[in-house]
Parts: structure tokens; sequence; C-alpha cells
């Protein structure tokens, strides 16, 4: 864990966060945009320095370890976790005695071998990795949900049959969402 006022500093970036909810429509393929804000949000927290030259389009995904939705980061939450990680291991090593390099292995190996690394366009297409649409039972339509220094991907359809999923507040906006593209249509 960071030291509280490093800690702060990493959960503000600044004052850039995901926050709102977007739904776009997936395709066969798996293609969807990412919405504009989030794009925007990227662009800022990740201009810092702090994000290796040519990741800064980069997100990192992976189903979540206890929903049924994808749990997305940037690449400067990706670069915090990475300084956590090491952190987390060098604090195990001192107190178990083993070495550093071994207990940050272990943590790497939990970490990331189920993490796909995705790619977005300056007009925010992407493509969802097949393995984790599958995951998330992602289809036709792509929730996203804005959680701060991450943000989530949900089919409407699971979130809703998910019990403590999202608050009540966030479903009935994605249900708004849902209504007025019927609408539309």
């Amino acid at each position: 864990m960071l030291p509280s006022l490093e800690r702060g500093a990493a959960v503000a970036a600044g004052g850039a966060v995901f926050n709102d909810v977007h739904l776009n429509g997936v395709d066969q393929k798996g293609r969807v945009s990412l919405p504009a804000a989030f794009r925007q949000t990227i662009e800022i927290r990740c201009g810092g320095g702090k994000v290796a030259p040519g990741l800064e389009r980069v997100l990192r995904m992976a189903k979540h370890p206890t929903l049924p939705c994808i749990e997305v980061s940037d690449g400067r939450q990706i670069a915090e976790h990475e300084e956590q990680m090491d952190a987390h291991a060098a604090r195990i090593a001192a107190e178990t005695g083993r070495m550093h390099g071994d207990v940050l292995e272990e943590e790497e190996a939990k970490a990331y071998p189920l993490m796909k690394d995705v790619n977005f366009d300056a007009a925010g297409r992407m493509i969802l990795p097949e393995r984790l649409r599958i995951k998330a039972k992602i289809d036709g339509d792509a929730f996203f949900v804005g959680r701060g220094r991450r943000f989530r991907i949900w089919n409407p359809e699971i979130l809703r049959a998910t019990e403590g999923g999202e608050t009540a507040d966030v479903i009935e906006e994605m249900e708004d969402l849902l209504a007025r593209r019927k609408e539309r249509a």
C-alpha cells in the first residue's frame, strides 16, 4: 500500500477519474466504441509521463474476480498497480524473510495470466476479447460504468440479474438509457 499522501494522489490522478455510465452497441465481432468521456479521461490520466510511451491507448481487461463483468484499467492504473504490487511484495518479503523477487513473481503469477491488453484507436474503436465477452456474456450491448480509477463493462441483462453488481441508481440510469435507445429505434 502506498503512503497515504501518495495513495491520495494516485486515487485522484489530478481529478481525472472514470465517472458516469454509457451504453454502446457491440457487433458480432466484439467491436465497441469506448465512450468519448472515458477517452478524454484516459488522455488526461495517461498524459503526465507516468505511462510508458506507446501505452497511452492500451487498456488492461480482466473478468472481475467476483462479478460477471469485465473490469478495465488504463495505463496509469496499470502503472500504479505495478508499484503497489512491488511494495506489497517488499512488505511480505520483509515480514517472512523470503526473497522479494520470489514473492513478486508469485503475485504476478496470480495477477497477469488472465488479463488482456486491448488497444483503442483515436475514435475509441476497440475489440473486446472473445474470452472475456464470453465470460461476461456481453453480446448486443455494453454498459460502461465509471468506478473512479477503473471502469466496468456489463451486459445489461446480466447486470439486472446480479445482486450487488451495481447500485440501484446505476441500474436505473441503465434502464433509462435502454428506454431512450428503444424510443429512437
